[in-house]
């Protein structure tokens, strides 16, 4: 498949942009004829009735992208600017947004650069509200933040005004169903300028569909079947790091979260999914995990699917898994990602290297007159040194010789102490920039973080890249794993 990269540079901004598949070959993935059939139906039926379930468009192909609802990073954002600017190109089709509401964790929380007083780089956490461990996002409930932090320190404007544009969006969106959801909406504000609102669809949407429940119905059915060629397909990917289900018996692991009454999440097993597809009002309910989440979305939910890098990789075993288990082949993929990063400091290749400017500045100060290029000694300390070299050793000359050496190079430093002090600080500079250098590398800053003119360039390099715009193509190579039975 071809690798698209387009790169955007002007004097601050370097945005570094891939799509695999080029833009061009979108067309043809989008009229291939879903392949397969299940209980008795067309894959292209069963892709119909999921979409009617969900409330989605059934009269034109979908393309489709998604992730935890966090405050996420351009290399994000580019899948939405990817799937808004492809489907504004290319007219007849419609969009859709995987809201990943059985996330766990720190939703509420996100990072910034900031620096103190003495211009040293920093990084703080800003918290929007607390959130209940191992609780996923469809359980919280929407929350109103507190106002956003008042003299924040932030490094750069456009990172203060950001976090009041984030703490807005949040609490105008307090009303929603949940803290998933809420974030979403708070997102789709936030992205706004760039991308169209897309149909929201949920993980807890996916595994209330008639598909979903006749894949989890085949689960408790077929565990064996389930269990052995999902961990054969995470065993032929293991880039993807995906762990394998273990366990035995009605405890062994399947695909699935099991969520009770307490709101917190653990592993689903084989008794668990008996139980609930055999009770009427189960006590608690059945969310998916990632490979099972990417097959319903994959089968019936979208007829292309933008992935990231990560989940592109792990989404290779999803699709043999199903195809050695079902027989299926899911929608294929779009894989787009971006590296771009804030302009808090100089870029690698302009940074002083710290051993040559601690060498040139050590040299300065034991011999002020050498030149920073050449390897001998200055005029002055050669003739000191020729001269030491010919007195008697440990005689009084030699001694005195020795001290008028030290002399004469405290007076050559007094007279060159704007270089050495210049040198100092070089070796200075250099030590802040290697420290410094993980925060101004970093590229996972939230994009609101980010001057608009850098998110306006990211979006500059995607239309140019549905457009045919692509600065370079080099071809890569994608063996699929194959498993062995």
């Amino acid at each position: 498949m071809p690798l698209v990269l387009s790169e955007v540079r002007s004097s601050d901004v370097s945005v570094q942009l891939t799509i695999e598949p080029s833009c061009a070959q979108w067309a043809k993935l989008l009229a291939a004829e879903p392949a397969g059939q299940w209980q008795g139906d067309t894959l292209s039926a069963w892709r119909r009735r999921t979409r009617r379930e969900l409330g989605l468009a059934v009269d034109r192909p979908i393309i489709a992208t998604g992730h935890q609802t966090l405050l996420w990073h351009p290399g994000i954002l580019v899948k939405y600017l990817l799937v808004n600017a492809i489907a504004a190109d290319m007219g007849e089709v419609a969009t859709a947004n995987l809201v990943v509401d059985q996330h766990v964790g720190a939703f509420s929380q996100f990072e910034i650069p900031v620096r103190g007083d003495d211009g040293a780089l920093a990084v703080k956490t800003v918290t929007l509200a607390p959130h209940r461990k191992d609780v996923p996002m469809a359980r919280h409930r929407a929350f109103t933040p507190p106002e956003a932090p008042r003299d924040l320190p932030g490094a750069l404007p456009s990172v203060r005004q950001g976090v009041d544009r984030i703490f807005q969006a949040v609490a105008a969106h307090s009303g929603a169903p949940n803290a998933a959801l809420q974030m979403a909406a708070a997102l789709a504000e936030l992205m706004s300028p760039w991308v169209d609102r897309m149909p929201n669809v949920t993980a807890s949407d996916l595994v209330q569909t008639t598909l979903a429940r006749s894949i989890l119905q085949q689960m408790a059915q077929d565990p064996k079947g389930c269990i052995e060629t999902y961990n054969a397909a995470v065993d032929a990917v293991p880039e993807g790091g995906i762990g394998r289900l273990e366990g035995t018996g009605d405890a062994v692991e399947l695909p699935i979260w099991r969520v009770g009454a307490d709101d917190t999440r653990r592993r689903g097993r084989l008794g668990d999914l008996r139980a609930w597809v055999e009770t009427e009002s189960p006590t608690f309910a059945i969310m998916p995990r990632a490979l099972f989440m990417t097959a319903l979305v994959r089968l019936g939910m979208c007829d292309l699917f933008v992935h990231g890098t990560g989940g592109a990789r792990y989404d290779r075993a999803m699709e043999l898994w199903v195809s050695q288990w079902l027989g299926l082949e899911p929608a294929p993929i779009v894989v787009a990602s971006a590296t771009q990063t804030l302009p808090l400091g100089p870029p690698p290749e302009q940074r002083i290297d710290v051993a040559g400017a601690r060498r040139t500045a050590r040299k300065l100060w034991h011999d002020p007159q050498s030149a920073a290029d050449t390897a001998g000694p200055g005029p002055a300390k050669r003739s000191f040194l020729g001269r030491i070299e010919t007195a008697p050793r440990r005689s009084a000359q030699r001694r005195a010789l020795f001290h008028e050496l030290h002399e004469c190079l405290a007076e050559l430093r007094r007279g060159q102490a704007r270089s050495i002090e210049a040198a100092q600080g070089r070796v200075a500079t250099a030590v802040r920039q290697a420290h410094e250098a993980p925060i101004v590398d970093r590229r996972t800053w939230s994009f609101p973080l980010y001057p608009q003119e850098m998110i306006d360039q990211l979006a500059q390099a995607v239309r140019a890249a549905v457009v045919g715009a692509e600065a370079s193509v080099v071809t890569a190579t994608r063996n699929p794993p194959t498993i062995s039975t």
